[in-house]
């Protein structure tokens, strides 16, 4: 053994890093790693795209119900659209337009895929890239946490731990790659350069640091994160203001900076500014008044009390809890922060501190005196701080605690008050979570698992706070310190893996139909309704009308709720236009029939469809679902409609599939779930794998052979789970004086109740199908129009390509380019600039002469010219700061 290890084993821990100084960073980075070994065990999977893609086959279950992330945008958006941008990046193009998604739509304008955050955003030009971004993020917010405790004169086994605790914070845990993480690592950074700004040694350091904090907070992609975090940074700056000896000069160091920040985020600044004021955004994403209801404290103190990451046992019947808080603090970490709280280091900071965690508080949960306060703040109603202000308020928690761990060192540190106060807490968070309350409406299943997850979610931090009570008996010195930050670090950790549980055994891609398409596409569109959720298009490069965007352009929004899909919401800010977050399946396939001239006017040459489902109308029995309950059905257990067949049924006289309104326990359901239809003798049966099936909507199966189904009839219709070892919770709404009757294999009472069903033909009714698999159905409608036509003289176009085409026309001619007009469209003709018309005031068109015309076509956002200058100078103030060059002229 060399000599360097025989000191090392020898040393106690804690001079380990005051005698190497690098440990530590080597500690932040493998300690990422370690957090990953329960996917890498058990060979999970948390990548997005096997959870929401919908292109997948052959995924298998993780060990625990739930998903491994708390927000599904971490694949419709992050992933799906920050691929895209990294492979713009990566074949030399600025990643300001996304042809895949809409007719065209902005895509470093819509902020959230980040695609200006380099050289972060390029990880996701991989197929893990989400998971090597979060690492990434992970040990740049370990790093700084560490740098920034320790310019608070923390000793570097309080500052380590504090920085792990950050790197494991409830955020990472419970949103891993939204991109709300890209700007977690940026806040500890602002707060270091604040920290030195009140040292004139250390002005080109404040500077630089706010700078690059500042900007990055902006280019990261999600400015109500970055407008949260710089308000807390803002209280911290005014407490280190009025405690500065010159408070002119410390104010000018953080002004100049937070001025470098943005003219470095200028053009990110400007792309999104121009995309915004072609929406609707600020008109209809006002969060308003609000809040979560008071029981989701109990997760913020007990992680988990409410079931795993998803499933949200308690929470369904509200907001759902772990998302819509967006992460937690643990008790443990609550312990050594109320600790902290009674320290006597840095008072101003502590009590700021222990202000914010309480502000936060109060706007989360709605406290009336706090909610005025909060929403006077400019852009405080358009900001949904319950869900993004988590990162903040954790930091604070943080530094408090390892206060309380620096105090230990100096044997200043006393647990008992603060223990005793944590127990009160957690107290507290269990009776607000308690299922036997009457407001949850338990029933008997749903109670069980609860009273399991509450034990679970207990029974680790009051293991913990025994452990560490022990510690403080039982060890001496430094030794109790090391152990206690040990098991308050290891709990973090694992309160960060256990949403890897929920993870999934990866599958394979379907290969074969996105081949299909990109081979018959050429520069056509299609529009899927339900395999392929939208954005995921932009991720393979192909072009689906379908978006899930905000902001989202309103000229497009307009179009598509008049002539596309008129039960588009707008109370959602028009972010989605797709049928699946509304269940609106079956209306859209009327629609497409309905409006099939709009489609081909845009080019779409394809649709999407489930297994089983076509283009014809479907309707469902009864229309409404409004008021139903869900009642659990196991292996064996079965339902039976019967039925007098209603006069909408002339338009569907041969039913060959019929879909189950149902639930699946938050992806918890398996099995197989069959339907029998019978009418007359003749019975139609189907089957499905309930691990396929959509969460709280119709689950349609397509009949062995089609049914006739006459107005008058009477029918039956059975609903049965063969299999599994999970229920599906098949929804039962009132019968609304609807002439059936509903029975069940168990004898349960089903009185006044009916099944909702969906029933659907077999025909295309002139749409022809050209490709099936397990996942979709493709479905080609003739006569789209090509990508570019010419309006008012007949030309031949060659060399068709995304940005150009060659028109030879014999006269003038307009040449019509189906993509999403937008101020930014150039457009040149043999070199020379020519103006982008507006074409039906939503796609593109140019002028042509008689003649040859080669025309292209570029987007950058107008303005952009401005924002590039102002970038430069932000760069040129940034190294001019870094390089010492103010000095060296002032010498001069």
């Amino acid at each position: 053994m060399s000599e360097t290890g025989l000191v090392l084993s020898a040393a106690p821990p804690a001079e380990w890093l005051d005698r190497y100084p690098w440990l530590p960073f080597l500690v932040i980075v493998l300690a990422a790693l370690l957090g990953q070994v329960p996917s890498w065990i058990f060979e999970l999977s948390t990548n997005p795209i096997w959870l929401q893609s919908g292109v997948v086959l052959g995924v298998g279950p993780g060990l625990l119900a739930g998903a491994p992330f708390g927000d599904p945008n971490v694949g419709w958006t992050n992933q799906a659209l920050g691929h895209l941008a990294a492979q713009d990046w990566l074949h030399g193009r600025v990643p300001w337009w996304n042809p895949y998604s809409g007719i065209g739509l902005p895509l470093a304008g819509e902020m959230q895929p980040a695609a200006l955050f380099l050289p972060f955003v390029l990880l996701l030009a991989f197929r893990g890239g989400i998971v090597w971004l979060e690492l990434a993020l992970q040990i740049f917010a370990g790093i700084a946490t560490f740098c920034l405790l320790r310019r608070l004169k923390l000793g570097r086994l309080a500052a380590l731990i504090g920085a792990l605790l950050y790197e494991f914070n409830g955020t990472f845990a419970w949103v891993p790659g939204e991109t709300i993480l890209n700007v977690l690592p940026f806040l500890p950074v602002l707060l270091l350069g604040i920290e030195y700004a009140r040292d004139s040694a250390s002005r080109r350091h404040a500077v630089v640091l706010v700078a690059l904090s500042i900007g990055g907070s902006i280019l990261a992609g999600f400015p109500e994160a970055a407008y949260i975090d710089g308000l807390m940074a803002l209280l911290w700056a005014i407490v280190r203001l009025f405690e500065s000896p010159d408070r002119p000069a410390f104010a000018w160091r953080v002004a100049f900076g937070g001025i470098l920040g943005l003219l470095i985020a200028a053009p990110a600044i400007v792309a999104f500014a121009d995309f915004s004021a072609a929406s609707d955004v600020f008109q209809t994403h006002a969060i308003g008044n609000l809040s979560v209801d008071l029981r989701g404290f109990a997760s913020i103190i007990l992680p988990y009390i409410y079931g795993p990451l998803g499933g949200d046992l308690g929470g369904a019947r509200l907001l759902p809890v772990s998302s819509s808080i967006g992460g937690y603090i643990g008790a443990l970490t609550l312990a050594f922060a109320f600790a902290g709280l009674a320290s006597r280091r840095d008072r101003p900071i502590a009590i700021m501190l222990a202000v914010w965690i309480v502000l936060a508080a109060g706007k989360i949960f709605g406290f009336p005196p706090v909610m005025v306060l909060m929403n006077a703040l400019p852009f405080m109603m358009d900001t949904m701080f319950f869900r993004y202000s988590a990162p903040a308020w954790e930091l604070a928690a943080i530094i408090l605690a390892a206060n309380a761990l620096e105090d230990a060192r100096e044997g200043r540190m006393r647990l008992v008050l603060p223990l005793a106060a944590t127990l009160a807490v957690i107290a507290l968070a269990i009776g607000l979570a308690w299922p036997w309350a009457q407001s949850w409406h338990w029933n008997a299943h749903d109670r069980a698992i609860m009273v399991t997850w509450l034990i679970r979610a207990t029974a680790l931090p009051i293991g913990s706070m025994i452990a560490i009570a022990l510690i403080w008996v039982l060890a001496k010195g430094e030794r109790r310190r090391w152990l206690a930050g040990l098991i308050l670090v290891g709990n973090s950790i694992i309160l960060f893996a256990l949403p890897q549980l929920s993870g999934v055994r990866p599958g394979r891609i379907d290969w074969p139909a996105i081949d299909f398409l990109k081979t018959h596409l050429g520069l056509s569109r299609f529009y899927a309704l339900g395999p392929m959720p939208p954005n995921y298009s932009a991720y393979f490069e192909i072009p689906d009308i379908n978006h899930n965007y905000l902001p989202v352009a309103r000229n497009w929004a307009d179009f598509v709720q008049s002539h596309l899909f008129p039960k588009l919401s707008t109370s959602s800010g028009d972010i989605f236009w797709a049928p699946f977050p509304d269940n609106e399946v079956p209306q859209a396939s009327r629609d497409v029939v309905r409006f099939k001239r709009s489609y081909r006017y845009l080019g779409v040459r394809y649709f999407l469809t489930m297994p089983g489902d076509s283009l014809p109308p479907s309707f469902a029995m009864p229309a409404d679902s409004s008021n139903a309950t869900a009642l659990p059905l196991w292996a064996g257990q079965s339902l039976t409609i019967a039925a007098v067949a209603p006069p909408v049924l002339r338009r569907i006289p041969v039913i060959g599939r019929v879909g189950v309104n149902q639930g699946t326990y938050a992806n918890s359901a398996n099995g197989t779930l069959s339907v029998t239809l019978c009418v007359d003798g003749q019975c139609g049966v189907g089957s499905g794998k309930l691990h396929n099936s959509p969460d709280d909507s119709a689950f349609v199966i397509g009949l062995d052979k089609p049914i006739h189904v006459a107005p008058g009839e009477r029918f039956t219709v059975t609903v049965t789970h063969e299999s599994g070892n999970h229920p599906v919770a098949i929804w039962l709404p009132p019968k609304h004086g609807q002439k059936s009757d509903l029975s069940s294999n168990t004898g349960q009472s089903l009185a006044g109740r009916t099944i909702q069903l969906v029933f659907g033909t077999t025909g295309h009714s002139g749409f022809k199908r050209v490709y099936s698999d397990p996942l979709m159905t493709i479905w080609r409608l003739k006569g789209a129009e090509p990508f570019y036509t010419t309006h008012g003289a007949a030309c031949t176009l060659q060399n068709a390509r995304l940005d150009s085409v060659t028109a030879i026309c014999r006269t003038r001619a307009l040449l019509i380019r189906r993509e999403l007009f937008m101020p930014g469209w150039r457009a040149s003709i043999d070199g020379v600039p020519a103006p982008v018309l507006k074409h039906h005031a939503i796609i593109q068109a140019v002028a042509l002469e008689p003649g040859r015309n080669h025309v292209r076509f570029d987007f950058e956002p107008p303005y952009m010219t401005f924002g590039w200058i102002a970038f430069w100078i932000g760069i040129f103030g940034i190294a001019w700061q870094a390089t010492g060059a103010a000095a060296f002229i002032r010498r001069r």
